[in-house]
């Protein structure tokens, strides 16, 4: 008689927890579902934004596509004043509008174009830099979908960067292309280290002793040579985003102005 009421309360004790593993498990696939579906919509809309300002050279004949494209960006502007450029690498999801909030440098770490709570945010100029800087800083994330700056991670194999050589950055101003000069993975280093490279802290107009040593470094911690010198006088865009394995690791890509 006593087994049996232990059996049953045995039996009652397992089924609340499975009750119990059940609810987290549904709550876990509905959390994990709602935050993959979040990223498809905000990726979604960056695309959108992409279809806006994409012009191809046979969509037009004689237009001056340069032109047109500036065009384009300009009307971004009007509906986001704080758009500063578009930066693009062909044959990757790297495809994306670029604001600029010298105030509030972060500002749009976890907001969409609109102003909107996104996830993955908007790639940003960052703290000290700005489009005519002779080193543009542009941050964006590492999203587990291979958006955003996804793709940056994949320059650290010399095979794609044999086949994406350049990186495409226009402002509202004016089109470029740059060519890689430099990718590499670095810790972030402790703020009083001062034998640490900080990279971060080489962004906007950097000249003599400061571009030497920018220079020097970003040679040195390149993963592979691509053959691309720089020099003072060169105009410079420097990409960060997280790494894989580490919160306190980063990967940056430099390039140079054409």
């Amino acid at each position: 008689m006593g087994n049996k009421k232990a059996n049953r309360k045995t039996n009652a004790l397992l089924n609340i927890l499975l009750v119990a593993a059940l609810a987290v498990f549904a709550f876990s696939a509905w959390k994990f579902f709602g935050e993959i579906n979040q990223k498809q919509k905000e990726q979604d809309a960056f695309e959108n934004l992409a279809q806006q300002v994409t012009v191809e050279q046979t969509e037009f004949e004689d237009v001056d596509i340069e032109q047109l494209k500036l065009e384009r960006y300009a009307q971004l502007k009007e509906k986001n004043p704080h758009f500063a450029g578009w930066i693009r690498i062909e044959g990757t999801k790297l495809d994306y509008p670029v604001v600029h909030t010298p105030d509030e440098p972060e500002y749009y770490l976890r907001r969409a174009f609109d102003g909107s709570y996104a996830v993955s945010g908007t790639p940003f100029v960052g703290e000290g830099s700005t489009v005519d800087s002779t080193n543009v800083l542009i941050y964006g994330h590492r999203m587990n979908n291979d958006t955003m700056f996804t793709a940056l991670l994949d320059y650290a194999e010399k095979s794609f960067w044999e086949k994406h050589r350049e990186i495409q950055f226009d402002t509202t101003e004016r089109l470029g292309i740059y060519e890689i000069v430099s990718a590499f993975y670095i810790d972030i280093p402790l703020a009083d280290d001062e034998d640490a490279f900080h990279w971060y802290r080489y962004g906007g107009d950097i000249a003599g002793e400061d571009f030497e040593y920018y220079a020097q470094q970003v040679k040195a911690h390149a993963y592979y040579d691509t053959g691309i010198e720089i020099a003072e006088g060169d105009r410079l865009l420097t990409l960060t985003t997280c790494a894989y394995d580490s919160d306190a690791r980063r990967f940056v890509v430099v390039a140079r102005l054409k």
